[in-house]
């Protein structure tokens, strides 16, 4: 059985959990425990994940989780789980062209957390997180959204609009970080769902991906954690 390891929490983590409970493939969720004691100090207790890290238990991630055991080997970084994840479970495309445009997207994401991180880094906090859900996100996924669309083959389309999926005719690695980005990634929820309020491709993704059986179970019934 597979093992995915990390902190109890979403984080970097929730994007592989969902690609497994979308293709219905059980795992072993081990959660390292964690207390936030003050995000702005990084004050942290983590005992059990320190005294393994210590231990040397985990040099096959260079002390870092997430990670994913395979058998007797070990899968670190959170983007190259997702990725192995993706193809193990046939859903990173039908061609290498597929999969390469699925790769592209999940990129894109990508950009938007970095983008996302440095604007909480700035002295005007305030000031410029009105500006990144008021102005620059709406803009990036508007973007996106047009992107997404342009590259739509509608002449060999299964599922017609607005049903959709980022690529191909069946569910992808993309369509699972869309809708972890959109649903799970900001703490403003609202402001999230208004920025993304005039783009029907993504919002289509979002409504197909969390009406998925086993992800809509999972949703409802995870807990409520503090990342």
């Amino acid at each position: 059985m597979l093992k995915l390891n990390y902190f109890n929490g979403k984080g970097m983590c929730e994007t592989s959990r969902l690609i497994l409970v979308a293709v219905g493939k059980k795992f072993e969720d081990y959660r390292y425990p964690i207390k936030i004691n003050d995000w702005a100090t990084y004050d942290i207790e983590r005992k059990e994940f320190d005294e393994d890290k210590a231990s040397g238990k985990l040099v096959k991630s260079m002390g870092k989780v997430p990670f994913l055991n395979v058998g007797d080997g070990v899968i670190s970084q959170s983007k190259a789980i997702e990725r192995y994840l993706a193809r193990r479970f046939k859903i990173m495309g039908e061609t290498f062209e597929e999969g390469a445009l699925i790769d592209s997207y999940c990129e894109y994401i990508r950009d938007f957390k970095t983008a996302y991180q440095a604007v909480k880094r700035k002295e005007n906090r305030e000031e410029a997180m009105k500006e990144w859900f008021g102005l620059t996100l709406p803009q990036k996924l508007v973007e996106f959204d047009k992107l997404i669309y342009e590259n739509i083959d509608f002449q060999n389309m299964i599922t017609p609009l607005p049903r959709q999926f980022a690529v191909g005719n069946k569910l992808s690695l993309a369509d699972i970080v869309i809708y972890s980005f959109l649903t799970d990634f900001f703490d403003d929820k609202e402001s999230v769902r208004s920025a993304c309020s005039n783009c029907n491709v993504l919002k289509a993704i979002v409504k197909d991906v969390g009406e998925i059986p086993q992800i809509k179970k999972w949703v409802e019934n995870r807990e409520d954690t503090a990342f």
